[in-house]
């Protein structure tokens, strides 16, 4: 059986045991057009979900921090206009209906603990006019590191520390401007982490939190989940908030290349010659060139609803709209997992995905998606391909590459990694300068991300590289290494125990659910 699939900027046709599954994403849902989303957006406000409008709450002596995520999301990015410069847009005037005055308006990134945005992604972000009127005095990257700019709000009632940007509590409203692209994001996980800092985000980015429940990608039955709504009850007593949130579809290929996320039943004639011979296409075709190609696709993705408002009421309907979008069936369990990982990652925008991620990814996210139980077998395996190319982005990934020299030769044990180098690199002044002023991700992010793979790791016997052409990276991570997809596949049926394979063809992106 044929899975077309990637291999970082490869797209290939991988070979599957006769019998295996193949899992799609659904179909787009409709989303809201480019052109009607400043009326939904302007709808939502002026209808707020728990909260009175805006109007009743602003006047002219009030002080508004408008919060917007990074572009971690939605990955990739979209054709322009982004949906948050279009939000933003339509707010800055309802503000100033109110009486707010320009001055007292401050508009910041909440980048947490990811890298800073670069000022040309910022402009392509929010767009021209909002830059030219707020940048750089009033709009600019949230600092995590930056002692002027946190407050220290005490404890959560188990002793977690909080900390928070000080324009969240200095403001007489915060709003949080979110378009949400999985689960995982929303809620009360957007000012909490987004504006928090390595005292306060530590505390659920740890391994404890994930080691016996699997639930990080959704806020139900979650540890991880229920310690930033912890925290972020604390900051709600020092700050009022408002959110609005725009439900993303799955809507990640425009028309050109649609037929890569789509089971040849749902393609037409055109589509299913294109499958046969892309792979054949991109063998041929250097490296350079894929990148390239691939990293030209822009994402169509559009909201699906808009709400604004309390943060738990927003969410509720956010959620809602994702997992009527996200759901795919899932009646059984498997033995293993094939999946084809693309030079993707909401940690590399601008860059090759590094050897940390391409681990990170898939057992802290696509091992994750799901509703119910695992897609794999407990002691199943999990074969990745990607050719794992040991590469560091020199400003981005400047703490991932130590990580992976320094901490992964001493240990790929989330708890050891965690009491023995955590605070040595979260506290580390070069790492904490490349954060602050040289566009690195925080020195304690790649813990972060090794964290969620907690589970997954406890969970499967084995995971096996497929695509590097040596064990170089697979013996620097902590796992295996096939020379190909069908030794791997041998290997797997006597790890697991079975021979029950099931391949994932994501992008687009879906969770599995047993019903």
């Amino acid at each position: 059986m044929k899975y077309l699939t990637f291999s970082g900027n490869n797209i290939i046709n991988a070979r599957l045991p006769e019998g295996a599954d193949i899992l799609y994403a659904p179909e787009a849902m409709t989303g809201i057009r480019k052109r009607d989303v400043p009326e939904a957006v302007e709808h939502a406000f002026r209808h707020p979900l728990g909260m009175e409008p805006l109007d009743k709450l602003l006047d002219s002596s009030s002080r508004v921090l408008i919060a917007f995520d990074d572009n971690c999301q939605p990955f990739p990015e979209t054709y322009r206009p982004d949906i948050r410069q279009q939000a933003i847009e339509v707010l800055l005037p309802m503000l100033y209906a109110c009486g707010v005055q320009k001055k007292n308006i401050r508009l910041v990134c909440a980048v947490a603990l990811h890298r800073k945005m670069k000022r040309h992604e910022m402009a392509r972000m929010v767009g021209p006019r909002i830059m030219r009127e707020f940048y750089p005095r009033q709009l600019n990257n949230f600092d995590a590191e930056d002692p002027d700019d946190i407050v220290d709000l005490g404890e959560t009632e188990q002793g977690e520390p909080v900390q928070i940007c000080r324009g969240v509590v200095e403001s007489d409203l915060v709003i949080y401007v979110d378009s949400v692209q999985i689960p995982l994001n929303g809620g009360h996980k957007s000012v909490a982490v987004g504006l928090g800092t390595y005292a306060s985000i530590s505390n659920h980015h740890d391994p404890k939190m994930t080691t016996d429940i699997p639930h990080v990608m959704q806020p139900e039955k979650s540890n991880m989940h229920d310690c930033i709504e912890r925290i972020s009850r604390v900051v709600q007593k020092h700050a009022r908030i408002m959110v609005m949130e725009a439900a993303m579809n799955n809507a990640i290929y425009p028309p050109h290349v649609k037929y890569l996320g789509k089971p040849a039943g749902r393609c037409n004639v055109w589509e299913k010659a294109l499958k046969v011979l892309t792979p054949a296409a991109m063998a041929v075709t250097p490296e350079p060139i894929r990148k390239m190609l691939l990293r030209s696709v822009r994402s169509v993705y559009a909201p699906i609803e808009i709400n604004a408002g309390a943060i738990e009421p927003v969410h509720v309907r956010t959620l809602q709209a994702m997992k009527a979008q996200m759901t795919t069936k899932a009646p059984r369990q498997y033995d293993t997992m094939v999946f084809g990982l693309p030079d993707l990652s909401p940690y590399a925008v601008g860059a090759r995905i590094n050897p940390v991620l391409v681990v990170s990814d898939v057992l802290g996210y696509i091992f994750n998606w799901f509703y119910d139980r695992p897609l794999v077998k407990k002691g199943g395996v999990v074969i990745i391909l990607n050719p794992v190319f040991e590469v560091f982005h020199k400003e981005y990934h400047t703490s991932y590459e130590r990580f992976y020299r320094e901490v992964l030769p001493v240990t790929s044990d989330p708890f050891e990694m965690q009491e023995r180098f955590q605070e040595t690199f979260a506290k580390d002044r070069h790492l904490i300068d490349c954060y602050r002023h040289r566009y690195a991700h925080h020195g304690f992010h790649p813990f972060t991300v090794w964290y969620w793979a907690t589970y997954a790791l406890k969970y499967l016997s084995d995971v096996i590289l497929v695509g590097p052409p040596s064990d170089s990276a697979a013996k620097q991570l902590g796992v295996s290494w096939s020379p190909n997809l069908s030794h791997a596949l041998d290997r797997a049926k006597e790890q697991a125990g079975g021979g029950d394979v099931v391949g994932m063809a994501i992008p687009p992106f879906f969770y599995v659910s047993e019903e």
